[in-house]
Formats: C-alpha cells, sequence, structure tokens
C-alpha cells in the first residue's frame, strides 16, 4: 500500500515512516510549511520551524523516500489563526493545536493525498484508531505519557477510516 506520511521533522513521525517502509509500504513523506516563519522575528524554537521542513527532508533522504513540502500558509492563516485571534480576543480559551489537525494537518493531507498516489495517511500521533473502516473509532494511546488523541478529537470518521 502506498501510504502518506505527514513528517513533523520530529523522531514520531520519522519513526511512523520507517517502520511502514520496513513493513513493506510504499511511503512518501509530507511535510507542511504552516507559516513564513523565517520572516516573523519570533525565533526558531517552536512548532512548524523552517528547521523542521528541513529535518524532515534530511530523515526522508535518509530513509530513501520521496519527500514533499506543501505550502499550507493560506489555509493555516484562515483555518488556525485567524480563529484563534477572533476566540482569544472574544475571552474565550483557544485550542490551536486541535483546529490545525482537524482543518489543515488532517484535513489538507487527507485532500492532497491522493495527488501522490497514496491511499492512507499515516503520522507519528500516540493515538490508536479501531472499528470497522466505515465506523472507525478514535482511542487513548496505549501510553499515557505519550497519548496524543486530545488533539486528535476534532477529526471526523470519514477523516479517520483513512488514517493509519
Amino acid at each position: 500500500m502506498r501510504i502518506a506520511v505527514a513528517m513533523s521533522g520530529g523522531v514520531d513521525s520519522a519513526v511512523a515512516a520507517a517502520l511502514l517502509a520496513r513493513d513493506g509500504h510504499e511511503v512518501v513523506g509530507v511535510t507542511l510549511q504552516l507559516a513564513d516563519l523565517s520572516a516573523d522575528g519570533l525565533g526558531v524554537s517552536r512548532c512548524c520551524a523552517p528547521i523542521d521542513v528541513e529535518m524532515a527532508r534530511a530523515v526522508a533522504g535518509r530513509l530513501g523516500i520521496p519527500h514533499h513540502v506543501l505550502d499550507m500558509t493560506g489555509p493555516f492563516r484562515e483555518g488556525v489563526l485567524d480563529p484563534f485571534v477572533a476566540s482569544y480576543l472574544a475571552g474565550e480559551t483557544p485550542l490551536p493545536c486541535a483546529l490545525c489537525n482537524a482543518r489543515v494537518k488532517f484535513g489538507e493531507l487527507l485532500r492532497v493525498m491522493p495527488q501522490f498516489g497514496a491511499q492512507a495517511l499515516a503520522t507519528g500521533h500516540y493515538a490508536r484508531i479501531a472499528g470497522a473502516e466505515d465506523a472507525p473509532a478514535l482511542l487513548r494511546g496505549c501510553s499515557p505519557a505519550k497519548d496524543q488523541s486530545y488533539f486528535l478529537f476534532g477529526l471526523k470518521r470519514d477523516q479517520l477510516a483513512n488514517v493509519r
């Protein structure tokens, strides 16, 4: 099976890609560029920094898999940053990572993965998906210390059905 792996530049997505390749899947790495962080003056020690794209590219090269960087700055601003600011200004406590996962990371990756010939999407998130393909359920990860199912609660069942 050809599987697109969302590669963040971190260890977890790198290991997911390596394990899938080891198990005989045809793996293609995809990294999202979510913002033009080189010009914002906020530094590079945070999520989605330019160094993360370079790390993902290096890991893909080491694994011998193709790697693509997708410019998602527009969808990220419209689907995550603008709602975050509006929510914050309204006195609410926004949760931008959950919005980003549902709307941009998974929403956009699942939308574009067919252009890479992928039948499924994998990530380095520590969560489990169980149940039938037409009615998948999101479960907590096996390790409470690593569980990230909380950030994936916004995914719809049709999205979960395509995630490995």
